[in-house]
């Protein structure tokens, strides 16, 4: 089954609106400005902000509202976001009460979605936290609630809210433009923060024509991938972005000279573009007709694939497609043309924090539709599982060649590392890690730091693993880990789900990861699937 993409809406650095943002993208002129909090000591006190100071809970119940289906139904939500309502309501909450605060109270990633659910009814729903991936990652998610019926529509939103939290923390890791984003450029150094989000609704197509409602795009492929390289640097040889993007091709049963346009992920970083013209020439093998919405929206993080989805589906649609970017950078081996008159299939990109990569494939309206498919016989058992319960973890506990930096992690990261080395899994095993604590612990440690020696002081160290994908990034890295890789912000029936479902789809097998560290004391299981006999 193909699911049509029946509405969207977005709002971004160029206002509100999708035409907003196309017509934005369309000039490239960049919308940085100051930033409104204070940024002593940082060399980039610019970001692409909303035209107005929105809380991230306001952001996204407005996206929400705006896609519901007309017609009552069972309407799912899977909400994408780095950092959820960290940018105002943790902050203010956090320096209220710094010192002596419970580590499992926090769940600023997840609240916002939870409470919008709730109030609307939208089942099942849960919270995608893959740092810059996240927009993208959602879309795989809703079509395998599609596919497995478990609702009829479903809603995919990705926002980000900025905040001296986040822009601290990016620049501490170097990662920061000095002027302005300039992928592919010689000389470029660094990336411009956004702030926004966009939603979609997603639904099947025979409930679709049903309620009238026609198809702006049609979800075509999806693919997945993880680098096992660093947690915070991609793999410089693009052969993560490579394989997400050929999956995705693979998934929606094409090559890539049937592609018309391409979003690329455009950091405006030097290790990202060099890494990402590796991957997507060895795509194309020749020249790649793509367009860059970063150097104008600046980089929205867990938000970046679903602004970016929206301006792809839209330029499907009709919408005028930029100009190629020019290229100089002797590190970027890649050709660009320009976008053919009415493109019909699209590539979006994007590469996160942990070493994810994603990447979707859209066709123009009811491109590629196919209906209903056929009931899978066989059901995902558990093979095996396998349990932790501790208050310390030694190094030398949960992994043999574990280096001495992971001395800096905490018993979240180590409880994960420790649960999937005891599993051994094959690289290619896609893994669901969940938690309702996640990375609360790193969140509030970098951001005591952050209060008490200000803006240029803070830990990079300890802002690298404010992110609920760490467990499964750093152990990537120590088992080879290659193949897809979900976060969620949510309790471990939502990861069982999950993994469950992705071997039903014919991965041979899948681990779900749950995990809770309440006041550092970890408590973990890890249990893979794998099929069972038809008349189990």
């Amino acid at each position: 089954m193909t699911p049509w993409i029946t509405r969207m809406a977005a709002w971004s650095a160029a206002g509100w609106g999708v035409e907003a943002l196309t017509d934005a993208l369309r000039r490239g002129e960049p919308l940085a400005r100051p930033v409104p909090y204070f940024t002593t000591g940082l060399r980039s006190p610019f970001a692409c902000l909303l035209p107005q100071r929105v809380e991230a809970a306001e952001l996204l119940e407005t996206l929400i509202r705006q896609v519901l289906p007309t017609v009552p139904g069972r309407c799912g939500l899977v909400v994408a976001t780095s950092s959820g309502a960290i940018s105002g309501a943790f902050e203010r909450w956090h320096a209220a009460r710094l010192g002596g605060v419970p580590l499992h109270e926090p769940a600023w990633r997840q609240m916002a979605g939870q409470k919008i659910a709730k109030e609307l009814y939208l089942s099942p729903h849960t919270t995608v936290s893959v740092a810059c991936a996240s927009g993208s990652v959602a879309f795989e998610l809703a079509r395998g609630w599609l596919r497995a019926d478990r609702c009829d529509h479903v809603v995919v939103v990705g926002y980000e809210a900025l905040s001296l939290y986040i822009h601290a923390g990016f620049a501490g890791l170097g990662a920061l433009a000095a002027e302005g984003s300039r992928p592919f450029r010689q000389g470029r150094d660094g990336l411009v923060l956004g702030e926004g989000g966009a939603s979609f609704l997603l639904e099947k197509p025979v409930i679709a024509r049903r309620n009238g409602r026609l198809p702006l795009a049609t979800l075509l492929g999806c693919g997945l991938s993880q680098d096992g390289v660093h947690l915070t640097a991609p793999d410089r040889t693009g052969s993560g972005i490579f394989r997400a993007s050929q999956e995705a091709l693979s998934d929606a049963g094409m090559g890539a000279a049937e592609v018309d346009i391409v979003s690329a992920h455009a950091t405006g970083t030097p290790f990202n573009d060099a890494m990402e013209s590796l991957g997507l020439s060895a795509i194309f093998q020749g020249s790649v007709p793509l367009h860059a919405a970063k150097p104008v929206i600046g980089h929205c993080l867990g938000a970046a694939g679903a602004l970016e989805a929206a301006a792809l589906v839209a330029m499907l649609g009709g919408a005028e497609v930029p100009e190629v970017p020019l290229i100089d950078a002797e590190d970027c081996p890649i050709a660009f043309r320009s976008v053919g008159p009415n493109p019909r299939i699209g590539l979006s990109v994007n590469a996160a924090f942990g070493g994810v990569n994603a990447a979707l494939v859209f066709g123009r309206g009811g491109e590629g539709t196919v209906e209903e498919e056929a009931v899978r016989s066989r059901r995902p058992l558990p093979a095996r599982t396998v349990a932790l319960d501790r208050d310390h973890l030694p190094l030398a506990d949960i992994h043999p060649l574990a280096p001495v930096a992971l001395g800096r992690a905490d018993n979240y990261v180590r409880a994960g590392i420790a649960l999937l080395h005891q599993l051994a899994p094959a690289s290619t095993t896609p893994v669901v890690l969940s938690s309702t604590t996640n990375c609360s612990a790193a969140d509030l440690r970098y951001h005591e730091g952050l209060l008490r020696l200000g803006p240029a002081g803070a830990s990079r160290l300890h802002f690298t693993y404010t992110t609920p994908g760490a467990p499964l990034a750093e152990a990537s890295i120590l088992e080879k880990l290659r193949g897809p890789a979900i976060v969620l912000c949510d309790g471990p029936e939502a990861g069982h789900a999950e993994a469950q479902r992705l071997v039903a789809e014919g991965a041979p097998c899948a681990i779900a990861l749950h995990l809770e560290c309440p006041a550092g004391h970890a408590l973990g299981t890890a249990t893979e699937y794998r099929l069972g006999d038809p008349d189990e």
